[in-house]
């Protein structure tokens, strides 16, 4: 188990990630790490039990955070992040007033899985779109900032009359 206090203690470069949402679900960063792969994570407890994330490379998890490393044979893991996204928060139980999605219980989840050459089909057109999404919300204020320099560039040449030079 991994607090706040090892990190404090340990920093480093590998992140920690626990059941918060926010920062993409990293607590922080260590000197060491227990993963070095493609994992899915998911959010365990509390508002927002059962966010999905995918994780590739070496990281660190709380105690606090669900692991899945599937079988790459068999199912295709963007695929697999895919459908449990649409899915998980379903599963999460709300009884005693602490949301959880505990690992016995996403264990039992089932996911239709077409051949694998059409998960990755799938899998490729869903990362693509998300991809171009997340594009678009950091590209677009460069865009606009872009256009309004432009604008005020051609605004001032248009506005600002000067006398020809002979």
């Amino acid at each position: 188990m991994i607090s706040k206090k090892d990190i404090e203690a340990h920093p480093g470069n590998y992140p920690v990630y626990s059941s918060q949402t926010e920062n993409n679900g990293e607590l922080g960063k260590i000197d060491s790490y227990m993963y070095d792969g493609e994992y899915l994570t998911w959010t365990t407890d509390g508002a927002n039990a059962g966010t999905v994330f995918l994780r590739d490379g070496k990281f660190n998890i709380t105690n606090v955070c669900g692991l899945l490393q599937p079988d790459t044979t068999k199912v295709d893991i963007h695929y697999l992040f895919h459908a449990l996204s649409v899915t998980a928060r379903s599963y999460v139980s709300a009884g005693m007033g602490n949301a959880k999605l505990m690992s016995n219980v996403m264990g039992s989840i089932v996911i239709a899985l077409p051949p694998i050459r059409k998960q990755k089909e799938i899998s490729k057109k869903l990362d693509d779109f998300e991809r171009i999404c997340n594009d678009l919300s950091s590209g677009l204020p460069a865009e606009i900032s872009a256009r309004q320099k432009q604008y005020e560039y051609y605004r001032d040449q248009l506005i600002t009359f000067r006398e020809k030079q002979a």
